[in-house]
This record gives C-alpha cells, sequence and structure tokens, in this order.
C-alpha cells in the first residue's frame, strides 16, 4: 500500500528505517502526550519489525505506515490505521511526526490521507481518534481533516499507565462522503 499527498509519501515501513525513527521516537518532546516513548535503539528496531510484519499481513487489520517527506526522502514520521477486532466497521487513527516537521501542515495532510484510504479501500464505517487534551495541536490537525469531537473522556488511562482527560474524535463514512461534496 502506498498513499502520496501533495508533500507526503505514506509507505510501508522497511526493515532499515528504524534509525530515522528513533530519531524522533527518542525525543521526550515528540512523545510527550502519546502513550509510548521515549523509545530506545532496541524499542525502535522492535517497533518497526512489528510493523514490517504487520504491512505483510493485511489480515491483521493494522495498517502502518513510515510518512516519507517527498522533498528530502527524510522519513518524518509514521501513520496507523488499525481496526477494531471487535467491531471491524471502525478503525483507530494514530499519527506522529518528528517535532522539526510540526506547524507545516503535513499532520494534516496525513491524517487526510489515511482518513480516505480508509473509507475508500478498507470498507471502514467509522475511524475514530484519541488524543489528550493537551494535545491542542492534534486536535486541530483531527478537525481540520474532517472529524468531529464525538466525546470528552475525564481520567482515562492511557497504555503506559498515565491518567489523563482525552479527546476522543471521529469520523463516518457519511460524513466523509458529505466532507467531500462539500469540498
Amino acid at each position: 500500500m502506498l498513499l502520496e499527498t501533495p508533500r507526503l509519501l505514506l509507505r510501508p515501513f522497511r526493515t532499515g528505517d528504524w534509525a530515522q525513527v528513533h530519531a524522533y521516537a527518542r525525543d521526550p518532546e515528540t512523545v510527550r502526550l502519546l502513550d509510548w516513548g521515549p523509545c530506545s535503539q532496541e524499542e525502535c528496531r522492535e517497533r518497526v519489525a512489528t510493523a514490517v510484519a504487520l504491512a505483510g499481513r493485511p489480515e491483521s487489520g493494522v495498517h502502518p505506515m513510515a510518512a516519507i517527506f517527498r522533498a528530502t526522502g527524510a522519513l518524518v514520521g509514521q501513520a496507523e490505521l488499525a481496526v477494531d477486532p471487535q467491531d471491524t466497521l471502525t478503525a483507530a487513527l494514530e499519527v506522529v511526526l518528528h517535532r522539526l516537521a510540526w506547524g507545516q501542515g503535513l499532520g494534516t495532510e496525513a491524517t487526510r490521507a489515511i482518513v480516505d484510504h480508509g473509507f475508500r479501500s478498507l470498507g471502514i464505517r467509522r475511524i475514530l481518534a484519541c488524543c489528550r487534551t493537551e494535545n491542542v495541536a492534534f486536535y486541530r490537525v483531527l478537525l481540520k481533516a474532517g472529524l468531529r469531537l464525538e466525546e470528552y473522556q475525564q481520567n482515562r488511562r492511557n497504555a503506559r499507565g498515565e491518567v489523563a482527560d482525552a479527546f476522543i474524535c471521529s469520523i463516518t463514512r457519511e460524513e466523509w462522503l458529505q466532507h467531500l461534496h462539500a469540498s
């Protein structure tokens, strides 16, 4: 699977990507509001190896992609769409960019591409994303990409075991189609 935006190429991870992933995944500021990280070199190797294995198994329902800045060929982040195993018509979206790529609209490009792919190619009916309330930038990205605030959750426990308030945003296939026709 290969997705293209005006400035990004979203492609399956390759084993050798781990060093470029480590460049942002080790940065405490980049991962501060995520459910994972900072990551050691070994953890990045494992994360990339898992992403490579998942790309070879589309039936897993997890679609991780490396975000490549087309102008330079640099890996600047990652995007993932993961189908809910309990509800195969729903998928969760995650986009992470290197701090050096923030504020350039790349997150919105990647998010829109992932949402479009989920609805056009995967038959998804609903896509959701979760972000901590402090992650105002990603919340804005989600809104620009057509998602809407679905729920405000207080004291949500994340994968690290931390408790924080979170926004749950979503978009349905019908909302996405309306958004397309309004553009």
